[in-house]
Parts: C-alpha cells; structure tokens; sequence
C-alpha cells in the first residue's frame, strides 16, 4: 500500500507546470512526508475543472457519504485502489467514468525487502518538477471532495526497487496529466499501456521514515546502507 506521498513545491511552480490555479490558495502548504493513515487534504485536478487546483481528503469515501472519514477508512482503507478491482466495486466503478482527477505531488515512497531487512525509496521525477498521480474521487455530503489513487501492474522502471506488490501509482507529466481523464475504462485495458509515464528517479532514505511522527529537514536526502546492492535508479 501505497500510504505516504510528498509535496515540497512552491506553489506558483505549480501552478506553472499545471498552467491551472488554485482554487483557494492560502490553503496551500508544503509537506515533506504527507500520511494518509492521518485525514489528510491533496491538491487534485478534477476532470470536470481541468485549469483548477481543488482540494480532496486522501482515502476516498462513498459520494454523499454523511459519517465521519475515519469511520469507513477503518471499514475500507481506500488510499488507493488497483484498477483491476475497480470493476468489482460497484461504488467506484460509477465514479471512475466522470470523476476521474490527477494528485498534485513531487514524490512518492516505495519499500525494498532485502536480506529480512524493509528499505524505503523516495521516488520522484528526473527534473524535480511536479507531477501527477490518477485517481478517482468522491463529493461528499458537505460538498467538499474525497479521493484515491488508482495504481496499476503497468510495467514501469520502479520494479527493481519495489518488491512488496506489482501495483504503482500511474504517474503522469504535468503535460500529459489530461490524458487519464480520456481514457474509456470499460474497455478490457482501457488503453492504460499508452499512457506516457513521466520520467522518474529514485533513491533510499533513512528508515526514520517509517516513524509515522518522525519530520526533520533532511527526511528526503539520500541515504546509503552498505548491504543494500541499490541505493538508487539510474
């Protein structure tokens, strides 16, 4: 699962990279660890309002959902779900057809089993710009949003260092983001394979990453362990 992502840019950067504005600014804040197990709020690109920033809760409840977030994500966590089980949720398979978004971040995380020993990997893209993560999103009974990652068994260049599942994040330029928001998911691959992935880089950072209350400045910097044969991706 897919539970931590990062936000470090400023944001007229992004506003930018996304040519789109955000819808209310002074909300905006830069985070380096962002945990979804905490509510947390996402800046997201909806499909209906492709040139707006909005903001979503991380960890999707069902549309009109009128209990409190914490209550169905103690039923269901929905930080992100697999595109293979969208069609067997009925609840989000309606969703998927009209309220597709992209999440705003400028990285994400990834675990290495090695040697009995969990290594974590900041991910992130080649030219430090932002990007986009798919997803899917809900409005909720007081009108604010609700959202998920869709992940996917796509064949990206993150599988050698990620060996704890098959399914990533679709990870989208700022370029191309809209192309998520065209593609026909009743169809059988829905036409995912011809997403073109943003390019992206990694490198391992200090286990005090798994400290859920542990944020220092450096949390992103690399780190090197002497018995792991991969440090980064070239």
């Amino acid at each position: 699962m897919f539970y931590k992502l990062s936000n470090t840019i400023d944001l007229l950067k992004i506003e930018s990279a996304f040519d789109a504005h955000f819808k209310y600014p002074s909300l905006y804040e830069t985070n380096p660890i962002i945990n979804g197990l905490y509510e947390q709020s996402l800046p997201v690109i909806t499909k209906e309002n492709p040139d707006q920033i909005n903001y979503a809760i991380w960890g999707m409840v069902p549309q009109n959902y009128k209990d409190g977030w914490d209550s169905f994500q103690k039923l269901s966590n929905t930080l992100n779900i697999p595109l293979s089980k969208v069609n067997t949720l009925g609840w989000v398979h309606s969703l998927l057809n009209q309220q597709r978004c992209v999440i705003i971040v400028s990285g994400f995380f990834t675990s290495y089993v090695f040697n009995g020993e969990v290594y974590p990997y900041y991910v992130y893209s080649i030219d430090h710009k932002p990007f986009a993560l798919a997803g899917v999103y809900s409005i909720l009974n007081d009108g604010f949003l609700s959202v998920s990652l869709i992940s996917s068994t796509k064949q990206n260049e993150l599988k050698h260092i990620h060996n704890l599942g098959e399914d990533f994040p679709i990870a989208l330029s700022s370029e191309d983001f809209e192309d998520w928001f065209n593609l026909d998911i009743n169809l059988p691959n829905c036409g995912i394979e011809n997403l073109k992935p943003v390019e992206l880089n990694a490198h391992t950072i200090s286990k005090e990453f798994y400290k859920n209350d542990i944020i220092y400045d450096a949390v992103l910097e690399p780190a090197n362990y002497y018995s792991l044969p991969i440090h980064s991706l070239k």
